[in-house]
């Protein structure tokens, strides 16, 4: 008899303890799949994709904690933003290519203040936290259908991220772009890790009013402007990077505006069509640069 109580009270502890994370608001994880084959929760077929993946995105968004995975190998071709919510992994297989599609009419241009700069990747809503963004290329289509489209005019942004606070980009490719890469601002507690830049068309990575953010162990290489750009940003690391160029550009870290706690060391800058490390215009408050190749 004891031994059945036992046994009971064992079974009975054991589905009290499988529910506690949801008694106590803990968020389930779950994957969503989108496939370029049919296999996927959601399907595309290489023609307006943003379709499927923004459903997908909208699904994640409204289950925190949820994983968007880009099956590949497949390119996924986008004629809208993909707009991404809170506590959303957007992930891709290293075979994944995010496309943007031809004959779109022009998205931003230098008239357009930084919260219209429509981009390939998004915050929905300009607002959100714990966002990782993993694994797969974007690719902007200069060469390809924009070629006259003028470099550096604020068209067609990559990335454009607003208002999050938690922001991991690793192991991202963002290639043959018209503008910036990644422009982030009003944003804190960045990491962008692992990360290569391939001919955009204006910076890498523009931290605009940002506060907390580390570039690491990324591979630059411009054409139109500057590596990585730290403008009005406390509390900022920018290490173990290589910058060079394709045989234009500008500097590897333009440091522009109040600067205030800024670390950078251990990268190499080399071939650049300006110095390694410029100053714009800088009200600087404990910046340390020590440690750095510049060739």
């Amino acid at each position: 008899m004891l031994k059945r109580q036992l046994g009971t009270l064992f079974l009975v502890t054991c589905l009290i303890l499988t529910t506690v994370p949801a008694v106590l608001g803990g968020q389930d994880t779950k994957t969503i799949t989108v496939a370029g084959d049919g296999s996927g929760d959601y399907n595309c077929d290489g023609k307006e994709d943003h379709v499927q993946i923004n459903q997908a995105l909208e699904d994640a968004a409204n289950n925190p904690g949820t994983t968007v995975h880009l099956k590949g190998p497949f390119t996924y071709v986008i004629g809208d933003s993909l707009k991404i919510g809170s506590s959303t992994v957007l992930e891709g297989d290293s075979s994944v290519t995010v496309k943007l599609a031809p004959g779109l009419p022009v998205w931003g241009g230098r008239e357009s203040s930084i919260a219209e700069k429509k981009a390939m990747l998004m915050i929905k809503g300009n607002s959100a936290t714990d966002v990782t963004i993993k694994g797969f290329t974007v690719d902007g289509s200069q060469s390809d259908y924009y070629s006259g489209v003028k470099l550096g005019t604020s068209c067609y942004n990559m990335a454009t991220f607003i208002g999050v606070n938690g922001l991991t980009i690793k192991n991202v490719t963002f290639q043959n772009g018209c503008n910036d890469a990644m422009l982030i601002s009003k944003s804190s507690n960045v990491t962008i890790d692992t990360v290569t830049v391939n001919k955009c068309g204006h910076d890498g990575i523009y931290a605009y009013h940002v506060t907390g953010i580390t570039v690491k162990n990324c591979k630059f290489i411009n054409r139109t402007n500057s590596s990585c750009r730290f403008d009005s940003v406390a509390d900022g690391v920018f290490t173990n990077n290589d910058c060079t160029t394709s045989g234009g550009g500008y500097a590897g870290l333009e440091l522009q505006g109040t600067l205030k706690n800024i670390e950078v060391y251990g990268n190499n800058f080399h071939d650049l069509a300006a110095p390694g490390i410029v100053h714009l215009n800088t009200k600087e408050t404990n910046v340390n640069i020590h440690d750095n190749v510049i060739a």
